[in-house]
C-alpha cells in the first residue's frame, strides 16, 4: 500500500478505535474544498430541511486528509438575522458607521456532503455562514476581498461509518471555481 492509501484507511480506523475507548474523539482536520455552479440545483432534493434557496447552487468536492473524499451539494439561503437595527434576512451587509457603506457581506448556506461508499456512506448536513470583505473602488464599484466560511455539521442521515460525526470546518478563501484550504475539527462519539 502506498502512503496515500494507508492514511485514508488508517486515520478513520484509529479515530474509531480512540472514540470507542475515550467516549468521544475529536481530531483536527485539514484539506481543501472546491465549489462549482450547479445549474440543476441538486441541493433542492433536501426539500423542507432547508430554507428557501436563492438560486445560487453548487456542487461540492471536499478532501480532508485521512478521510475518504466527499462530494455533495450546497445552496445559498435566505435566513433570519437579527442585529442592533432589528431583524433582516441574509444575504446582509455590515455597514461602516463612518462612511455608511458596506464593509462586509454575510451570506448563509446549507450543504450536504456524502462521505464514504456503499454501506459505509454517510450524508452529513451543515449550516454555513460566509463572511466576505467588501472592497470599494474609487469609481464606486464594489468587489469581494477576503472570504471565510464557517461550517457547522448539523446532523446526518444516520447511516454509514460517519453517522454520528459532529464538528466544524473553516474555509479560508473563496472556494467557488477554485480550491480553498479547509481546517477544523471532527468528532466521533
Amino acid at each position: 500500500m502506498n502512503a496515500r492509501v494507508v492514511s485514508r484507511v488508517l486515520a478513520p480506523v484509529v479515530l474509531a478505535l480512540i472514540s470507542g475507548v475515550a467516549g468521544a474523539a475529536c481530531v483536527p482536520v485539514l484539506g481543501s474544498v472546491r465549489l462549482l455552479p450547479d445549474a440543476s440545483c441538486q441541493i433542492n432534493a433536501l426539500g423542507s430541511q432547508v430554507p428557501a434557496y436563492q438560486n445560487q447552487c453548487f456542487s461540492v468536492a471536499l478532501n480532508l486528509v485521512g478521510f475518504p473524499a466527499a462530494t455533495g451539494f450546497a445552496g445559498v439561503t435566505a435566513e433570519p438575522l437579527v442585529g442592533l437595527s432589528g431583524p433582516t434576512a441574509t444575504p446582509a451587509a455590515v455597514i461602516d458607521a463612518a462612511t455608511s457603506l458596506p464593509r462586509q457581506s454575510i451570506q448563509t448556506a446549507r450543504s450536504v456532503v456524502y462521505i464514504g461508499t456503499g454501506k459505509h456512506r454517510t450524508a452529513l448536513y451543515s449550516n454555513d455562514v460566509i463572511v466576505a470583505q467588501v472592497k470599494l473602488a474609487a469609481d464606486g464599484s464594489m468587489s469581494t476581498g477576503a472570504v471565510t466560511e464557517q461550517i457547522l455539521i448539523s446532523g446526518s442521515d444516520g447511516k454509514g461509518a460517519y453517522a454520528k460525526v459532529t464538528g466544524h470546518l473553516n474555509v479560508l478563501g473563496n472556494s467557488i471555481g477554485t480550491s480553498a484550504s479547509v481546517t477544523g475539527k471532527l468528532c466521533l462519539p
